[in-house]
């Protein structure tokens, strides 16, 4: 009776590990680094670059060095244009850079380009550049940006200017609909819209309530009606907010980046009521990203220190990937210096990571492919 109770057993648990799926968090399969794609004159000055976009097999970069936006193709995973502006590129000081954030217009063969003091739109299809929306004339960068399709508004954060706003574009007419200054703010960050409550979600660097960062939200409607405003607003404790992304469920992960001392972390909240879901130790983050196919985040981290606490200097760059049903911290993957930015193409299990030449492995400034699994 034992021997038979024993080969049951046995058997149920070879069945169990045949049927695999899901992202098994006892036996998670990690990325794989598959190829590292170069770009001209990125190596000196190290490569200067911002926001990745991926979209219909052809991913796009924020590229400064070269005062473009760098198009490859997602299935050879070969650099096949860039498209000038024309921008800005790297200037004296970041917000003096761009091109900065990506947006796009899903299914319109149209992006959006943030730049010093404009919005660069692109047609895709035919790679130039179409119409430039001018936002200020303060010699400071329109940075990252969310689309809404439901009520065609792309939202541009413009960080360095005093007080920091954003501003509403309508998408239909490619002009300026309405702004909303952030007084008392020290800075904005990535944003993302909200399909579900109809709000735009955007990191707010600090105000005088939460010094170290909050995420705000604005109703699509109060844009839509010319009155913008923030409705709520969630603490984000000592997190210094830089990338977000909406997850599954009602998660929104954001990606933080603290100040030196305090403890390198990842936050992933309830979008409707802010309640924190889980902390996790990693941070030094910019932009991050989510993966529905693999269930998975992934968070480039350029600050991250083995120490787990912030720090100016002594960096080990790495890759943070985040399974979005446990919400647990399954790897982190090396990735080259100064890696930033991440942009995903589902379909084919690929991970964009452009970095800067220095560390082993990634010597000269390009953009690294990853697998999702």
């Amino acid at each position: 009776m034992e021997k038979r109770l024993m080969a049951v057993i046995l058997l149920a648990a070879a069945a169990l590990t045949a049927c695999g799926g899901g992202d098994n968090v006892s036996s998670p399969t990690p990325p794989k680094l598959l190829t590292n794609i170069a770009v001209p004159n990125a190596s000196s000055p190290p490569f200067s670059f911002d926001i990745g976009y991926v979209e219909a097999g052809k991913y796009f970069l924020a590229d400064r060095n070269n005062k473009a936006v760098d198009v490859v193709d997602t299935r050879s995973n070969t650099l096949i244009a860039q498209i000038s502006g024309p921008f800005i590129g790297a200037g004296a000081t970041t917000n003096e850079s761009g091109p900065d954030g990506i947006v796009g217009i899903t299914g319109t063969n149209t992006i959006y380009a943030g730049d010093v003091d404009s919005v660069k739109v692109i047609d895709t299809a035919a790679q130039k550049t179409v119409n430039t929306i001018t936002i200020s004339n303060s010699g400071s960068r329109v940075d990252e940006g969310c689309y809404d399709p439901d009520d065609h508004l792309a939202m541009y954060a413009s960080p360095g200017d005093s007080p920091p706003f954003v501003t509403f574009i309508s998408t239909l007419t490619q002009t300026v609909v309405v702004k909303l200054p952030f007084n008392g703010s020290s800075g904005l960050e990535a944003c993302t819209y909200d399909s579900a409550s109809k709000s735009f979600l955007i990191n707010n660097d600090g105000t005088a309530a939460n010094p170290d960062g909050e995420l705000d939200v604005i109703t699509a409607s109060s844009a839509v009606a010319g009155s913008p405003a923030v409705s709520k607003s969630f603490p984000l404790g000592k997190c210094g907010p830089a990338g977000i992304v909406l997850g599954p469920n009602n998660d929104v992960l954001i990606g933080c980046d603290p100040p030196a001392g305090d403890p390198l972390i990842t936050l992933i909240l309830d979008r409707t009521s802010g309640a924190i879901q889980a902390s996790l130790p990693f941070g030094g983050v910019d932009q991050v990203g989510y993966d529905p196919a693999s269930n998975r985040y992934f968070l480039p981290a350029r600050h991250y220190v083995a120490s787990g606490i912030a720090a100016a200097s002594g960096f080990s760059p790495q890759m943070g990937v985040i399974d979005g049903a446990s919400r647990q911290l399954l790897f982190k993957i090396p990735v080259g210096t100064g890696a930033h930015s991440v942009a995903i193409d589902s379909s084919l299990g690929q991970v964009y990571v452009p970095f800067q030449p220095g560390a082993a492995g990634f010597p000269n400034g390009g953009i690294s492919v990853f697998s999702t699994r």
